[in-house]
């Protein structure tokens, strides 16, 4: 029940993911490997049904029922290995096994995975801004580390108590040393920031069906949509925005409408001089493209960017880009992507070196990942110290600066029209993070294969000598 709730997409329960691996932990160490195994297994297995229906809608039914267990298999490895290595190696400071393990798996999910890092459990704690802090020293590796490292202090300190209790001091000291340097950062972080002068924002979403092809289809539909639009950009404006964002292919482009739109939204972007990012779907050319088209206040053209990471399945018929989205806004420089490509943090730590300011992501979300996948895209900018704008198609709409604090936020998940009006900071926050990358991780994998390692050359000498 800790799983289903704490790693299901609201982030409502985001403490049960503390809690959830803490008794099977503990189980861990006093019943044999195999049934260990097992009970990990089916309580994974049956936390993770949470995702199920979700995970159909993206890949069907096939792919989301291996992935749903062959992410139970590997935390209920995880479970075993760990408790193994603590009765192999016989030390306190095998209390950090649990922890090392689940963020050297989450490292190697994030790096070779072709859907990113969409499964970690990190983005369950996206809402407590103390705590992310953490992920611009470490990227959002050490989140999970910091989550998974208190059910092994729980769990290796129970059995402590009844087997090796001078091990109890060592294991105090360690929660003191992780948790309070962590929150110490994160309390320097967060007051070390003033409040930042910065300019108005207009996030402008129509309803959903008017974004269906067959509502795009004839020229009378097209010019209606893109009117309807120019009001709502107008409203914006009125209300202050000095750049205003669409969502992802909120209008489609055909070689014959190429031209005719894009002077559209041209004129749209010179009479109210306002910036725009325009989500497109523009099949005017051979290989099409799922783009994102800034335009200025003077009506030109500063940025056209192609989307990197494409959705499997939904996206086949689009090429993906390559480049990152750079632009100039107010002076500063900011940036432009599209949905999953903020679900990999190599690929926002382009933008980080920049530096940005900002961001600007147009988005389409399947309604029930609304939450979680605005919550990945924050966790980015924690990462990398800028500020977010993300405009999305059934999902939400989101303002968040460089700390994680949400600013402003709207639901178009109903498939409803909204308009989101806020402001942001206008300066970069600094990062370690953008400028080492995955130390973290690399380091937890290394320690990983060091124990597993050592492990397995002690049950070798013990064998040895029975």
């Amino acid at each position: 029940m800790a799983w289903y709730f704490g790693n299901a997409l609201t982030g409502n329960y985001w403490y049960l993911v503390w809690l959830a691996p803490t008794p099977l932990l503990g189980l861990a160490y006093y019943r044999s490997p195999r049934t260990s195994f097992w009970l990990a297994f089916a309580a994974c297995l049956l936390g993770r049904l949470s995702w199920l229906t979700y995970l159909q809608t993206v890949v069907s039914i096939i792919p989301a029922l291996l992935l749903t267990l062959a992410l139970a298999y590997v935390f209920a490895r995880i479970i075993v290995w760990s408790t193994t290595i603590t009765h192999h190696l016989d030390s306190w400071y095998t209390v950090f096994t649990y922890p090392v393990l689940m963020t050297s798996f989450e490292y190697l999910v994030g790096t070779f995975s072709p859907d990113g890092t969409a499964t970690s459990i990190a983005y369950t704690q996206a809402d407590m801004v103390p705590l992310i802090q953490i992920a611009s020293v470490t990227g959002s590796l050490g989140i999970t580390f910091l989550v998974s490292f208190f059910p092994a202090l729980v769990a290796l300190g129970c059995w402590a108590y009844q087997r090796n209790r001078h091990w109890i001091s060592y294991l105090v000291s360690s929660a003191f040393l992780v948790y309070g340097l962590s929150f110490l950062y994160s309390w320097y972080r967060i007051s070390g920031q003033k409040p930042l002068s910065g300019f108005k924002v207009g996030l402008v979403a129509l309803e959903e069906s008017r974004h269906h092809k067959a509502q795009q289809a004839t020229a009378g539909q097209l010019k209606r949509l893109l009117d309807d639009y120019s009001q709502a950009i107008s409203s914006a404006v009125a209300q202050g925005a000095t750049v205003v964002v669409l969502p992802e292919t909120a209008i489609r482009l055909s070689l014959d409408t190429y031209q005719p739109v894009i002077a559209s939204l041209k004129r749209t972007a010179h009479r109210y001089e306002v910036d725009l990012v325009d989500g497109l779907a523009d099949f005017s050319q051979p290989q099409a493209r799922n783009s994102a088209l800034v335009i200025n206040g003077k009506g030109e053209i500063v940025a056209d960017y192609t989307k990197n990471h494409l959705v499997r399945g939904f996206e086949g018929h689009f090429t993906a880009g390559d480049q990152v989205g750079l632009f100039k806004l107010a002076g500063q420089k900011a940036g432009v992507a599209i949905c999953k490509d903020l679900d990999f943090p190599g690929t926002m730590r382009r933008y980080g070196n920049e530096p940005i300011t900002s961001l600007f992501v147009p988005a389409n979300d399947f309604v029930v990942d609304a939450w979680l996948h605005s919550r990945m895209a924050l966790v980015r900018g924690v990462e990398n110290g800028f500020s977010l704008v993300r405009t999305a198609r059934q999902g939400r709409l989101l303002v968040s600066d460089g700390l994680g604090h949400v600013l402003y936020e709207a639901n178009t998940s109903a498939g409803n029209k909204a308009v989101l009006i806020g402001s942001i900071p206008a300066s970069p926050i600094s990062s370690f993070y953008t400028k080492t990358g995955n130390w973290f991780g690399l380091v937890n994998l290394l320690l990983a294969a060091y124990w597993l390692w050592r492990t397995r050359v002690v049950r070798k000498s013990i064998l040895a000598l029975s």
